[in-house]
């Protein structure tokens, strides 16, 4: 009986070591809770500024239609340059502008062919550009403009060092490919009636250090209708996150909603399941 009664001893004492470890183990792996959805959320923002970058340039790009040289638009100063093949969008100081956001600094497109050619990929690069307080430096890449078998536009977005960063200093940066169909709105004059559908993955890194990969579940819808209003232009679709860093990897979960118009995402991590409200 006393052999029996240490031996339960020893493998209780051997259980609560091993919780502990895994315990350990799990928190130097990701860090602490609110942490992980800190990264969550901001990711999520982050990847909502580089889409309003996109927007903005397609919008200019209806605006300014043929015209050449300087020409003013809403909230910036959009100047062509045909011989150098590019778009310099120049918000100066800051202005609040398309969808209610406030920005500063310039948004350089440059044209693998005609200036303003649709389907001419493009590179877009940022000097000094903020959106709502955030920057935005890198590059982001449009390629394989076309149309689709199903009759909509779709490109290959390209991010290449992409980062943006917080007032509070802390940061995301995303390198990868998405693929955007642009399901509604094209060729309307109108880019607020853009929806896009969005897939592909990305990975990342935040202020931490730890990286990630972010890979789209579920197609991402994307209603700039939505924005127009002051809303979260991501109405729908699922994302998951690994962290890759640390010891152990988990995937973590970002619900974008059912259509409706709001600024909230639904949040999974493996503590909790919880809806943010995110700012633009």
């Amino acid at each position: 009986m006393k052999t029996k009664f240490l031996r339960q001893i020893l493998l209780l004492s051997v259980a609560s070591l091993m919780m502990v470890a895994c315990e350990r183990d799990e928190r130097m792996s990701q860090g602490s809770s609110e942490e992980e959805e800190q990264a969550l959320e901001s990711a999520s923002v982050s990847e909502d500024a580089s889409d309003d970058a996109l927007e903005i340039v397609a919008q200019t790009e209806t605006q300014i239609g043929s015209a050449d040289g300087r020409v003013s638009t809403t909230c910036a100063t959009v100047t062509k340059d045909k011989e150098q093949k590019t778009v310099t969008i120049d918000f100066g100081d800051g202005c609040v502008g398309p969808y209610g956001r406030e920005r500063k600094g310039k948004i350089i497109i440059t044209y693998s062919g005609v200036v303003g050619d649709s389907l001419a990929n493009r590179i877009i690069t940022f000097d000094g550009y903020f959106v709502n307080n955030k920057a935005i430096t890198g590059t982001i890449e449009l390629r394989d403009i076309a149309i689709n078998e199903a009759g909509n536009l779709q490109s290959t977005k390209r991010l290449v060092n992409l980062k943006i960063t917080f007032p509070n200093g802390e940061y995301v940066v995303f390198n990868g490919s998405r693929t955007r169909e642009l399901i509604s709105g094209y060729a309307d004059d109108d880019p607020t009636n853009n929806i896009y559908r969005i897939t592909g993955s990305v990975s990342g890194q935040s202020t931490t250090g730890r990286s990630f990969t972010q890979e789209i579940t579920t197609p991402i819808i994307s209603d700039w209708s939505c924005a127009a209003h002051g809303n979260f232009a991501r109405v729908s679709g699922v994302v998951e996150m690994t962290t890759l860093s640390g010891y152990m990897s988990r995937k973590r979960v970002v619900d974008y909603g059912d259509g409706q118009c709001d600024n909230t995402i639904t949040v999974t991590t493996y503590r909790r399941t919880y809806t943010a409200t995110v700012a633009e």
